[in-house]
């Protein structure tokens, strides 16, 4: 899945460069939070079932109004989120459209009591009484055409959304409406049937019930809101309990029913990143993904989350991980990484470990930060030979009389321009050294400079004629 992490919008005749900050998921819409690039100026940008609807500039949040509704109430998803770069991606987001000819249009789009909950979105930027007016409309309208129980529908949305107003109440009272009140008393599964909106509204308000919870997924299935459903099955995983596998097993079959469904790798590395126990089944799906797609970064990442010490399980995974990372970025993140090994790792199969990081941190960063680096592992594991070679150099390197040893040192480390000045620092000491002059022969060789070590080898042979 390919990440936004900015936003582009013609606004004003001026182009407005936003970064998201936050996103607000509940009872069928999406808000997106982000700030203009000198953080002074806060937008909203507003989706109804992952469709755009518009963004606004926002300086003050009217108190009762739906949008603080939903920034209270809300499931809150970090701007990372791959949610996020979906909403961004498979939306035209280039200006905001204005609110009147953007009410025509969703008129067209939407059922009278769909446009109408859509409408209560913007009850912040719109008097309540011009939404209120708007909404009554349409209930009158539904009226005419005999179409009462779309009419009862309509009245409950308002009495629900503004209670204060006694018009919706009064109206709902009369008794062309009477067979339908008793509705919204029968079962939540009735009105999912006969009412979606207020049922899926009214689970929203109560995630904490599993039951409601339930009927909300069901709900969103039954729409093909595939998107929505897969954040919700990501959010419960996200603060399940470890024991319970439910969760992981819906997100992964709507990933199998929904072949076309991009981003699973991303999806599965979210939760583990946000998880404070990792998920074993998920763990093990995710580390083959990533390999599979050769992320061995975010794979190191994963394997070093929560700083536990490298498991036997996992130890294979480890290494095939820094045999394929790019050696520049890896440093960098070793750097920052805790990788302690479990105790159950043998020193023999530590020794492959340490055989992959100690070249690459060498030549990077140096003997010194290498040593360092290093010592955590020292105790653990003080007979493995690699181990005793780099504790050895780090004795030697202050010493001028042992740069000949540690010339070979470095060179059985595969570091040859470090040998190099080794041997170069060996022979001014000596300029009859032959020892360090045939070393420099193969060494520049080894480098691919040919003249070089042909002028040692012609040094050599020099010296072994006038002996």
């Amino acid at each position: 899945m390919t990440k936004m992490t900015s936003i582009t919008i013609q606004h004003d005749k001026h182009s407005l460069l936003l970064k998201p900050t936050g996103l607000y998921m509940y009872q069928g819409f999406q808000v997106l939070e982000a700030q203009d690039t000198n953080q002074t100026d806060c937008y909203y940008l507003f989706f109804h079932k992952t469709a755009y609807l518009t963004g606004k500039h926002t300086t003050k949040i009217k108190r009762s109004s739906r949008l603080s509704s939903i920034l209270q109430k809300g499931i809150y998803l970090q701007p990372t989120h791959p949610f996020v770069s979906y909403l961004l991606t498979h939306n035209r987001i280039n200006t905001f459209p204005t609110l009147n000819p953007l009410w025509e249009k969703i008129q067209k789009k939407h059922s009278p009591l769909e446009a109408a909950n859509i409408l209560t979105i913007f009850d912040s930027y719109i008097k309540k009484e011009k939404i209120i007016k708007a909404i009554k409309e349409l209930a009158l309208q539904l009226r005419r055409e005999g179409q009462l129980f779309h009419t009862y529908q309509m009245l409950h949305l308002l009495s629900d959304l503004y209670p204060s107003h006694k018009w919706a109440i009064e109206m709902s009272k009369n008794l062309q409406y009477q067979s339908y009140q008793s509705l919204y008393q029968s079962s939540l599964e009735t009105l999912a049937v006969k009412d979606p909106l207020y049922a899926e509204q009214y689970c929203y308000e109560r995630l904490e019930d599993k039951t409601r919870l339930a009927t909300l997924h069901q709900l969103l299935k039954k729409e093909g809101r595939i998107m929505e459903l897969l954040c919700m099955y990501a959010h419960s995983l996200i603060h399940d309990s470890p024991t319970d596998d439910l969760n992981y097993k819906q997100l992964a079959a709507l990933f199998t029913a929904n072949p076309t469904l991009e981003g699973k790798t991303d999806y599965l590395a979210h939760v583990a990143s946000e998880r404070s126990i990792p998920h074993d089944r998920l763990w093990i799906d995710l580390l083959a993904l990533l390999k599979e797609e050769g992320r061995y970064e975010d794979a190191l990442l994963l394997l070093t989350k929560d700083k536990s010490p490298i498991s036997m399980e996992n130890f294979p995974y480890l290494l095939e991980i820094l045999i394929h990372i790019d050696p520049s970025k890896y440093v960098n993140m070793l750097e920052n990484l805790s990788l302690p090994l479990s105790a159950e790792i043998s020193a023999k199969q530590a020794q492959s470990f340490f055989q992959v990081v100690i070249p690459i941190l060498l030549k990077e960063k140096g003997l010194e930060f290498t040593n360092q680096w290093l010592k955590p592992y020292y105790d653990q594991y003080p007979t493995v030979p690699v181990l005793l070679k780099i504790k050895k150099m780090a004795v030697l390197k202050d010493d001028p009389d042992q740069m000949y040893a540690l010339g070979e040192l470095y060179y059985q480390m595969k570091q040859l321009n470090e040998a190099v000045e080794c041997f170069n620092w060996e022979l001014e000491l000596d300029p009859t050294d032959t020892r360090s002059i045939k070393w420099l022969t193969k060494l520049y060789l080894e480098l691919g400079m040919v003249e070089e070590s042909k002028s040692y080898q012609y040094m050599y042979h020099h010296l072994q004629k006038g002996s």
